[in-house]
């Protein structure tokens, strides 16, 4: 929506963005080191470190409304990758009280734009479903054959 005060996140939103960040995982599983590792990272690479970038709608002065953060990456060089750079969205968040506002839609919007911006030849996304008509309207599809493999209790599985 035009006129959202979207904004680059900076290490003083380090506190929100782990606030909204756990909001849409399973605090089963969140530890205090997980808490503090994620709120130290953030508060140390934003704003220094060009490869986290990350966007905010202020609610207030002192709140979130909504966060999009993002990380490029290196791989190699290709014709659709000539600087070797592709982008993933990781975390797209809004504060359930201030949902259905447009402001996942501005700072995922300026999210992609500054991916864009910082080179790279593609962006990706895991959706969820309540997620999926958003990333859809900003043009995102399907990409067959994407898998993957991650550490659990019992080794790495799918």
């Amino acid at each position: 929506m035009p006129g959202l005060p979207v904004r680059p996140a900076g290490p003083q939103d380090a506190d929100e963005l782990l606030r909204l960040r756990v909001a849409v995982l399973d605090n089963a599983q969140l530890t205090d080191e997980w808490r503090s590792t994620f709120r130290d990272d953030m508060r140390e690479r934003l704003g220094s470190d060009p490869s986290l970038l990350a966007y905010v709608v202020p609610a207030d002065a002192r709140t979130l409304a909504s966060c999009a953060i993002g990380i490029v990456y290196r791989g190699y060089r290709g014709p659709t990758h000539p600087g070797g750079l592709w982008g993933r969205v990781h975390t797209v968040v809004t504060d359930p009280s201030q949902r259905r506002r447009g402001h996942a839609r501005a700072a995922t919007s300026a999210l992609i734009e500054a991916l864009k911006d910082a080179g790279c030849g593609s962006i990706e996304l895991r959706a969820t479903e309540a997620g999926a008509p958003l990333y859809h309207s900003l043009g995102f599809g399907p990409l067959d054959g994407y898998m993957t493999l991650r550490p659990g209790p019992e080794g790495w599985v799918r």
